[in-house]
């Protein structure tokens, strides 16, 4: 059913209330009529008021209403003033009918039908920002951040980047859209509240604007920051990973752990209203008794860089299953070398390209088991430090307001949380004490945004070559490895490729678990290799290879039980 707005639910009142007047009217003709001795002929008064008064279409907002109502006015005038010898009363009750379809009429063909608050005396949110921007007061420089969750250098990047976006370009000539810097700011001032403070009502009244402004702003912003997803949240580069292989290394102080330069994690982005029925609701529940997004990440545990994601899973999915549709679980030797790996939790499962602790239960057979996990949770807390600095800087992530109805609204919702993100990730160039390196690619976007990012850094024909080769000699391995791997799997069933997966996953992990010892030369105590891989003490590996070696003894007893029966048969007969 299309929705009606707050125009035509106008139109309709005041219709209604015309036609209401004009009845009014005329009975208290026809009741003086009747005081005179004159009455009317009643057998068709309501004839012509009993049509609705909602019978114009909600697509029409002018002639539809008025020419609909003004001829229920006009045959409900004539009908009341049928009698031979009531000419004023006629004549006076199609005037009425006439006035009020002309005042229908004037409302329809108003832009506005309520008239107008007084203009507020707030400075827009964009005029504060640039006073703030210009001072050198460190207190000034504080609320620009609080207001727009970003330093000035990083907020004058953001609009020109998305500048050139054709969402900003008036469709309208007589009507032109606001300056950039405004619908920015007021968008993220609007991502970056939570609750009630991130109401359309109190956003418009805190940056100085109409309520339908801060609507129509930030769906224009969110589409731009959408549009340049794929150049601002890329893969890492070389130094990138260099930088991350140190980190982790030093970390953890074991160089092998440092081939695993990357963590992936998952999170719910909590819904502030429940969605409604036609749009699945149960599918948002998810495990914290909440409705909410699934939201997979991929960071850098330097810089806190998100470098993947996975958007637009309900609640009620499942970590890994939303991480399987990423590009990195389908074509992992596209993104990773040889030996590189992803940090991840147990929910993940068990893959070549993934490495995960031990399952709790494991972890609490021995102190070996336990020693490998807070290693490994060691490193792998930087991607906990990332969901904390996204909705700490855009806190609309905690409780986004957005009513999901139907599928549209869906992806409404996934689009607000992905701009948040490439949003967090420019913004991260200007975090901290420390310059970092500039990560937006820009090879697709235009040439303004082009010559607004190359000013901030210094080109290096070096460093462009060693990535071009690395990606070159990457894919040529990807491209080998697949062939190989379809060779291999076309002679076996899924189990066995499953049953594969696994092991090398296990094997991955072990080599790490020595690693790490050897380079804290502690000694493995109640574990040795052969246990580990089964996720067991050496004791209980023991009694699981004696319980293994009598089933092999009673089966072997048993066949050759039955071939004594067999023989001893054969003899008889």
């Amino acid at each position: 059913m299309p929705r009606t707005s707050a125009k035509q639910q106008v139109l309709r009142d005041v219709a209604s209330e015309l036609v209401r007047c004009v009845r009014i009217r005329s009975a208290r003709r026809r009741r003086r009529a009747f005081d005179r001795g004159s009455m009317p002929d009643c057998s068709s008064s309501d004839s012509g008021s009993s049509v609705s008064t909602t019978s114009a279409s909600d697509s029409s907002l002018s002639s539809s209403v008025s020419d609909s109502i003004s001829v229920q006015l006009s045959s409900a005038s004539d009908s009341d003033d049928s009698s031979a010898d009531s000419t004023i009363s006629q004549s006076s009750a199609k005037r009425d009918a006439v006035r009020a379809a002309g005042l229908l009429r004037s409302l329809a063909s108003r832009r506005v039908v309520n008239p107008r608050r007084e203009r507020r005396d707030v400075v827009p949110l964009y005029k504060r920002l640039q006073r703030l921007g210009k001072s050198s007061r460190p207190s000034d420089l504080q609320a620009f951040r609080h207001l727009v969750r970003m330093t000035p250098p990083a907020f004058d990047a953001l609009v020109q980047v998305i500048a050139s976006n054709p969402v900003f370009q008036a469709t309208d000539p007589r009507r032109p859209q606001a300056p950039v810097e405004e619908q920015v700011a007021v968008t993220l001032f609007w991502l970056g509240r939570c609750g009630n403070g991130s109401g359309v009502v109190d956003v418009a009244l805190a940056c100085g604007c109409a309520e339908g402004s801060v609507t129509a702003y930030s769906s224009r912003v969110v589409q731009a920051l959408y549009d340049i997803r794929q150049q601002v949240l890329c893969w890492a580069s070389e130094d990138e990973k260099d930088q991350a292989r140190t980190w982790v290394a030093q970390r953890s102080k074991c160089l092998e752990f440092g081939s695993g330069w990357s963590m992936v994690d998952g999170s719910q982005i909590p819904l502030a209203f429940k969605p409604g029925k036609h749009a699945h609701h149960q599918e948002y529940y998810d495990r914290k008794g909440q409705y909410a997004l699934n939201l997979q990440l991929t960071v850098l545990p330097t810089s806190l860089r998100i470098i993947d994601f996975v958007a637009g899973y309900k609640g009620a999915t499942q970590d890994s299953r939303a991480f399987a549709a990423s590009d990195v679980v389908q074509n992992p030797l596209k993104y990773l070398d040889a030996d590189d790996f992803i940090w991840a939790d147990g929910g993940y499962g068990l893959s070549t390209f993934t490495c995960s602790p031990y399952d709790h239960i494991v972890a609490t057979k021995s102190g070996d088991f336990r020693a490998f996990n807070r290693a490994v949770s060691n490193v792998r807390v930087r991607s906990e430090h990332a969901f904390g600095y996204l909705k700490g800087r855009f806190q609309s992530l905690r409780g986004l307001r957005v009513f999901i109805q139907d599928s549209e609204d869906h992806h409404r919702a996934v689009k607000t949380v992905v701009a948040a993100l490439v949003a967090h990730n420019l913004a991260l160039r200007w975090d901290g004490a420390e310059e970092r390196q500039c990560f937006m690619d820009l090879t697709s976007v235009s040439e303004d945004a082009r010559d607004a990012w190359l000013q901030l850094q210094a080109p290096d024909e070096a460093r462009d070559a060693r990535e071009a080769a690395a990606w070159s000699d990457r894919l040529q391995r990807h491209r080998q490895q697949k062939e190989a791997e379809r060779e291999r799997h076309a002679s076996m069933s899924q189990y066995r490729i499953e049953l594969q997966r696994r092991d090398a996953a296990k094997e991955k992990r072990e080599r790490l678990h020595c690693a790490l010892f050897a380079a804290l030369n502690r000694p493995f105590i109640d574990t040795t290799k052969q246990s580990r891989l089964k996720n067991m003490t050496q004791r209980e590996f023991q009694a699981w290879e004696d319980r293994q070696a009598q089933r092999r003894s009673q089966r072997s007893r048993n066949r050759r039980t039955a071939r004594q029966r067999t023989r001893a048969a054969n003899d008889v007969m």
